[in-house]
């Protein structure tokens, strides 16, 4: 008795849906990100930076006050990074004073930021 598919082509569908899955779940963090970000100029909005097995400590983007090009940043990282399954995903802020607005110091984002968008999405998918 045998296999009805080869074990390659299941480990190849195994790698594609723990990809999907991520890259579901990498997008929905960052919609929370972008949700909960309190909005001045957007340059707070746009900060957010999705790397993959690395992250970006030189840069700030522009400000983004939609959060529409932070999105589609991400995407193309993604985008980037498809069919290679199991990849440490990073998203990340690097404005000065990021830290504060997670310590609650904006009245339009008492509870922080990636704070809530981490119990949000633990809450979504589980962990």
């Amino acid at each position: 008795m045998g296999w009805s598919k080869s074990l390659t082509g299941f480990a190849r569908q195994v790698e594609q849906d723990i990809s999907a899955r991520q890259r579901e779940m990498v997008l929905f963090a960052l919609q929370q990100l972008i949700q909960h970000s309190p909005v001045d100029t957007g340059a707070y909005r746009g900060s957010h930076l999705v790397t993959i097995d690395s992250t970006d400590e030189s840069s700030v983007p522009e400000p983004d006050k939609s959060g529409d090009r932070v999105r589609r940043d991400a995407e193309q990282v993604i985008a980037a990074a498809e069919g290679k399954p199991f990849k440490a995903v990073t998203i990340q802020s690097n404005i000065a004073y990021g830290e504060s607005i997670e310590d609650g110091h904006s009245q339009q984002a008492p509870q922080g930021v990636y704070a809530l968008a981490t119990n949000n999405t633990r809450e979504r998918y589980g962990g």
